[in-house]
């Protein structure tokens, strides 16, 4: 069990004397709310499940059927909502979060604005963040591609992947620097361009920290025949003390490349973390 602050709620007042007052706050639970910003915001928000969490003991924040109701005694400024979390039960490849309306404030007026109160919950493992990419490609298939680790533009790009958490112990590898989405990017020669149907999810062991699988986003194997696999001549780890990955790979296309084993493309890459996502 883990506790979290999911928010507070504080009391803005103009004089000593109401502060020394008593007062009781309605919450109301408001799931259009949610609804509204996942709508706007293109996202997916689920409504936090009651078995996954319980309710921090605080005898002045009492559960309703619809809500809660927060007690300031005198003198309370905010009060803090606190629950812990159940990561037994956690699906960490759901984002969770709660929306709430103050409805009542014992006559005390409540400001414009300040009155709809949004939570959000989602969990990430120890990988998950962003890398700068650097490091070699090498398509036996059409030599002319290669890899965009190295700016072959000349425009200054410096490539990057997002680890994107989709489970305790795997991510999605997203690059939002040229594709935008789970993409392998590549250069022609002439152009930026990536491989169709072929992008990476990465696997860890999180007691070692190695690199225990990489499968293909769109299919192991998609449509087209291409998967992913390790090359075990790689360290294939993350290092903690450096937070950098190291990681060998290929592409399998036997559609392409019909003898055995059907590597179509290497990667040699280092992943190094330069900031959250």
């Amino acid at each position: 069990m883990k506790t979290i602050d999911l928010f507070s709620v504080r009391r803005d007042v103009n004089s000593n004397a109401t502060l020394r007052t008593a007062t009781a706050v309605k919450l109301t639970a408001a799931p259009g709310l949610l609804a509204d910003f996942n709508e706007e915001n293109d996202e997916t928000f689920e409504w936090l499940p009651d078995s996954l969490y319980t309710l921090v003991s605080n005898s002045t924040i009492q559960k309703t059927s619809d809500g809660y109701m927060l007690n300031f005694g005198s003198g309370d400024f905010a009060k803090e909502l606190s629950i812990q979390l159940n990561g037994a039960k956690w699906d960490i490849s759901h984002k969770y979060a709660v929306a709430y309306t103050i409805t009542d404030a014992s006559g005390l007026p409540i400001k414009s604005g300040g009155e709809s109160i949004l939570a959000f919950i989602s969990v990430k493992n120890k990988y998950d963040g962003v890398y700068a990419v650097t490091g070699t490609m090498q398509d036996f298939a059409n030599p002319a591609l290669v890899t965009v680790n190295n700016d072959p533009a000349g425009s200054g790009l410096v490539m990057e992947y997002t680890l994107q958490t989709a489970s305790p112990t795997k991510c999605l590898v997203v690059d939002n620097v040229i594709v935008g989405g789970v993409a392998t990017p590549i250069w022609t020669g002439t152009g930026y361009s990536y491989f169709g149907s072929f992008g990476l999810v990465i696997e860890f062991d999180p007691v070692t920290d190695k690199v225990v699988a990489v499968t293909n986003y769109f299919g192991q194997p998609a449509g087209n025949t291409r998967s992913a696999q390790l090359d075990p001549s790689g360290v294939n780890a993350y290092d903690p003390s450096t937070k950098t990955i190291q990681l060998k790979y290929w592409m399998i296309q036997p559609s392409v490349i019909a003898a055995a084993p059907h590597i179509r493309t290497a990667w040699d890459e280092e992943w190094k973390f330069v900031r959250e996502r």
